[in-house]
């Protein structure tokens, strides 16, 4: 398939094939439908060497028309929803002055874990020196 594409469009199809856009999808399922052509004719015509998305291509050209081939979606479906985003209004005193106070709050756990764990690591190393 990639030779025959190779044999008709030369190297530039290696280097920079078409984009599948919707209206190229359209067209070339179209017309592999109606030539009931390979995929190896696919490519030699188009130039186009995605063979899943050929194949793909012509049976929801085949199921929906051209519609169903023109409303795909390019990437992937996000795996984490959206998160709502935090609203602009500003802030009180108070709610600013209490966010300050989890974040050293915070900050203080930090650092108390960071010290219980050196302390940890500095008791091993002594016990293993005697």
């Amino acid at each position: 398939m990639l030779l025959a594409a190779y044999k008709t469009h030369g190297a530039d199809v290696l280097f920079n094939p078409p984009k599948p856009t919707g209206t190229f999808r359209v067209e070339l399922a179209s017309w592999a439908i109606r030539n009931n052509a390979s995929n190896t004719e696919v490519a030699a015509k188009f130039g186009y060497v995605g063979t899943a998305q050929i194949v793909k291509g012509k049976e929801i050209y085949s199921k929906l028309g051209p519609n169903g081939l023109l409303s795909i979606q390019k990437g992937r479906k996000p795996k984490m929803p959206n998160m709502k985003p935090k609203s602009d209004k500003p802030l009180t005193d108070q709610e600013n002055r209490l966010a300050q106070l989890e974040d050293e709050v915070l900050r203080l756990k930090i650092e108390n874990k960071a010290l219980k764990l050196l302390a940890s690591i500095q008791r091993r190393t002594d016990n293993s020196q005697q």
